[in-house]
């Protein structure tokens, strides 16, 4: 099999293929059927996009009043351990899965067009499922010993088992999701977020109120994966074997003429054929997960352990009460970030389908106009955020988290670096280059550890933020080298991209005029506004054709 090094140099040396000269909504053409078979439909990029971001902004907004209805419901030791737990249980996750289920959105296009679906997909499921049962068996074993690693000490043996379950529901949660977004089920997905979000919210806040322990509040988030999971698993089903027949444009695509480096038998790959073929993409998966898991929990247990006791709390819970503080300004910067994951996690698929179908241009345009959309909307989501902040935190948090509102304009600022990582590195994954993104995150991580140690000493929780702005910054920089080095072009919309949301720290007016001036300034450049057009629904696009 030709490497994906060769791929890239055809497509650079070549303007003129005409494969990948193709517009951006070419990618989505299995939406179309050119036969009389049964056709399985994926939904559009842009579509997908229009529904998921609707979504999102509706079930970030409950998210929103979920983390409000936290910090009013509990006391800032309770949402110091609620931010403990729920990150050891979002980002333990991959990291104990060895990265097995990370590869279903970049390799599940390339196995169904092999008509290798089912087979590939039972082998990961298998590979989950023995991973999930030995860590989770561990869990129950040592549950004194979990609990010193995610709280600092000791808890209830009732709390460690409820984050099992909430592990296992994760879990299920994501592998479903997982795949349905591989084929481009981009609806279900959102649905699926939603219910989750919403279904959480729901359950947790109403048994706060009711008078419900923390610990309650684990299992809520481990009975909403669960739930949500249902509509995900029911659309599998449904569309499980129109999903593994090719239409006529594929099977051409897919043809020994069209590419006789890539096997043209329809017969499954043996298991270890499987295997040496996605061990290098889940290895470079599996050490990003870890170093990019420590790397986010480095600066919480920093805090933990470098804030020092006052009169009345021990460093143990003056240590607890800090983080409560550094989670409640990273509320808002979350939602940003969890935004951004999104795009990146729906974007994947839709560049892997462009790399297998050869569009190596559509590929590339795709990602620089998504990284500049990603920047210049959260930029002004966080300038309007900065505005809202006195209110925020004096009315609806009663000026109990005023260290939080004083950090959030530079954890927005990270926050949105770490949305545009997201989205950007889905580069490296579809070239299967994904090795150079944990080179990045260590980078990040011990630039973290080492300005951590420096200035929390001296600046206490704000010089934790410092210094994690500054580490994101690091790893920014390290993953648009490791992009330019493996063949992205580059130009001033990297530069200009990366720099806008530096403006938040200067003023939250300031950054809100260079972003629109920037917006405007793309709007008006024809080529681009062209290509944002074509890429969308028809009715929409009838709608935006006077305004270019």
């Amino acid at each position: 099999m030709a490497s994906r090094r060769e791929f890239v140099r055809v497509a650079r040396n070549d303007p003129t293929d005409s494969r990948s000269q193709l517009p951006m909504s070419t990618a989505d053409s299995a939406t179309h059927p050119t036969s009389s078979r049964s056709a399985f439909r994926v939904d559009s990029l842009a579509i997908g996009m229009i529904v998921m971001l609707a979504m999102t902004v509706l079930g970030r907004g409950i998210g929103f009043i979920r983390g409000m209805a936290f910090c009013r419901l509990m006391d800032d030791t309770d949402v110091g351990r609620w931010s403990m737990a729920f990150g050891f249980i979002t980002l333990i996750t991959p990291v104990m899965l060895l990265g097995i289920p990370g590869v279903l959105p970049r390799f599940t296009e390339h196995f169904r067009l092999k008509r290798s679906l089912t087979p590939f997909v039972r082998r990961i499921a298998t590979g989950t499922l023995a991973c999930t049962t030995i860590f989770v068996t561990t869990m129950l074993w040592l549950p004194d010993w979990f609990g010193w690693i995610v709280f600092l000490q000791p808890q209830d043996n009732r709390l460690i088992y409820g984050v099992a379950g909430a592990v296992v529901g994760m879990i299920v949660y994501n592998f479903i999701s997982d795949l349905n977004g591989s084929l481009r089920q981009v609806r279900m997905v959102s649905c699926m977020q939603f219910m989750q979000g919403v279904g959480f919210t729901l359950l947790s806040v109403a048994w706060l109120l009711t008078g419900g322990t923390f610990t309650g509040v684990v299992w809520m988030f481990a009975a909403s994966c669960l739930v949500a999971s249902i509509p995900g698993l029911w659309s599998l089903v449904r569309s499980w074997d129109s999903a593994q027949i090719l239409q006529d444009s594929e099977e051409e695509s897919n043809s020994p003429a069209a590419d006789k480096t890539l096997p043209s038998d329809d017969v499954p790959f043996g298991l270890w054929n499987m295997i040496r073929r996605l061990a290098p993409y889940a290895t470079a998966l599996w050490l990003m997960n870890l170093i990019g898991n420590l790397f986010e929990l480095s600066d919480r247990y920093m805090i933990l352990h470098f804030i020092p006791a006052t009169e009345t709390l021990s460093a143990e819970i003056a240590g607890q009460a800090a983080v409560g503080q550094y989670h409640s300004g990273r509320i808002i910067p979350m939602l940003l970030l969890s935004l951004g994951t999104m795009i990146g996690g729906v974007m994947l698929p839709y560049l892997s389908a462009d790399w297998e179908a050869k569009r190596f241009a559509a590929v590339q345009t795709r990602l620089r106009d998504a990284l500049l959309a990603v920047s210049i909307v959260f930029t002004c989501g966080s300038a309007m955020a900065i505005l809202l902040g006195p209110w925020i935190f004096n009315v609806l948090l009663q000026g109990r988290y005023t260290d939080g509102m004083t950090l959030m304009p530079m954890a927005l600022c990270f926050c949105t670096w770490a949305a545009l990582v997201t989205v950007g590195q889905n580069y490296l994954w579809t070239v299967e280059k994904g090795k150079w993104v944990p080179v990045a995150m260590a980078a990040g991580l011990l630039s973290n550890l080492a300005l951590n140690a420096w200035l929390l000493p001296m600046f206490g929780l704000q010089g934790a933020v410092i210094a994690t702005l500054c580490s994101h910054g690091v790893v920014m920089s390290g993953v648009w080298l490791a992009m330019i080095g493996c063949g992205y072009k580059v130009d001033m919309t990297l530069v200009v991209l990366s720099l806008l949301p530096v403006s938040l720290l200067v003023s939250p007016y300031v950054a809100l005029l260079l972003a629109t001036a920037i917006g405007l300034m793309v709007w008006n450049d024809d080529a681009t506004r062209q290509r944002w057009l074509e890429s969308l629904p028809d009715k929409v696009r009838s709608k935006l054709m006077p305004l270019g």
